[in-house]
């Protein structure tokens, strides 16, 4: 036991060097690796010997990794060895298990997307609600990667997922399951409402830039339009681009900064377009979705509802002793010029949701028909 207790110290020792150079933290990197190290081997001595059940190492690893990793980057991850396979699968699935894109918030897994007709929405689950336990197991104050493979690897199996589900307000839980069964994400599409086109994507694709201009069509003389950046987290950061630019019309870019080095711009063309556009935004809007916000946002949209989830980064592994550290190498500036990484874009015009309909798509439709007066900032 002792030698994996020395090997648990080391292991973030490693950790705290590759953090603090991917953060620049170089007065930590210099001044504060022992005094931290320290303060890890006390508290790992202290839990052994006090707490009321011996828990494992590797435990305490995992959990100390990860506290570290999202402390200097909220989404990155910690992945030990043995888990990396596992991990990696997930990047590849062009479709996630049961329909249900996850995020993280207040340490709970929560519904970032939930995909039309799968098998997330016909179990009920709605963006914004969390998950306590998923497949029996608990995943509060877990990796979210983790609650990810569990289902990933659930999905694969063909097996049914119990989940207890939080409502979005922390007013009350339940009980659902998720059921197997093919999830496919639904072309993009352009709805009326109350005389104004609401724009809706699943994936930030080419894609979907070529089905909303499709669907535009019969919208062509429309004064003003209605995008739903809401429950929207699938696609990259072209698509977002591509996207934005049918919508908002003309060429539109959409910057990727870095640390260190030089960072990219990502452009797109369209035709130019005369409407207003009016943005609805709240936390599910995330990942490409808040690069498209950004864009939208520079030609002159109006962002309505909440702040967004506040994740654009693009990751890439950094091995470390024990595992791979998946931080943040590049990430989309936000319309202030600050990274959107861990602080997501801000309305113009903050509307909080209520109990029955739908107040930020209201207000964005009033907005759009000029029925009220515009508040935004």
């Amino acid at each position: 036991m002792r030698g994996r207790s020395v090997f648990l110290v080391l292991s973030i020792v490693v950790a705290l060097v590759l953090v603090a150079f991917a953060t620049g933290a170089a007065e930590v990197a210099s001044k504060g690796l022992v005094r931290l190290a320290a303060l890890f081997g006390q508290s790992l001595s202290l839990i052994r010997s006090n707490y009321v059940e011996e828990v494992p190492v590797e435990t305490l690893e995992l959990g100390a990794m990860t506290g570290l990793v999202e402390g200097a980057d909220p989404g990155g991850s910690w992945v030990p060895n043995g888990s990396e396979r596992a991990f990696a699968a997930l990047g590849v699935r062009q479709v996630p298990a049961y329909g249900l894109v996850l995020g993280k918030r207040a340490s709970y897994p929560v519904a970032l997307q939930v995909l039309p007709g799968s098998p997330a929405e016909r179990a009920g689950i709605v963006p914004g609600e969390m998950f306590e336990r998923l497949g029996g197991e608990p995943v509060r104050a877990r990796p979210l990667w983790r609650a990810r493979v569990l289902l990933d690897e659930a999905e694969q199996r063909g097996a049914d997922v119990p989940a207890d589900v939080i409502d979005r307000g922390f007013e009350g839980k339940r009980r659902v399951t998720l059921h197997a069964a093919p999830a496919t994400v639904p072309a993009a599409s352009v709805t009326d409402r109350e005389g104004v086109p609401v724009v809706r994507v699943a994936r930030l694709d080419e894609a979907a830039a070529r089905q909303i201009e499709e669907a535009f069509a019969a919208h062509a003389d429309a004064a003003s339009i209605v995008v739903e950046a809401r429950g929207t987290a699938l696609g990259d950061v072209a698509g977002a681009a591509r996207v934005a630019a049918v919508l908002a019309g003309g060429e539109v870019s959409v910057s990727l900064a870095r640390k260190e080095g030089k960072g990219e711009v990502v452009t797109a063309k369209a035709p130019e377009r005369r409407w207003r556009v009016i943005v609805c935004v709240d936390a599910t809007t995330a990942g490409p979705a808040e690069a498209l916000v950004v864009a939208l946002k520079s030609k002159g949209a109006t962002l309505v509802g909440l702040e967004s989830y506040g994740d654009t980064g693009l990751r890439k592994p950094v091995k470390a002793g024990g595992g791979q550290l998946w931080l943040a190498e590049s990430w989309c500036a936000g319309p202030d010029g600050k990274p959107v990484l861990g602080d997501g874009v801000k309305p113009d015009e903050v509307v909080r949701p209520r109990r029955e309909g739908d107040a930020i798509l209201d207000r964005a439709v009033e907005l759009a028909r000029g029925d009220v007066k515009d508040k935004a900032a």
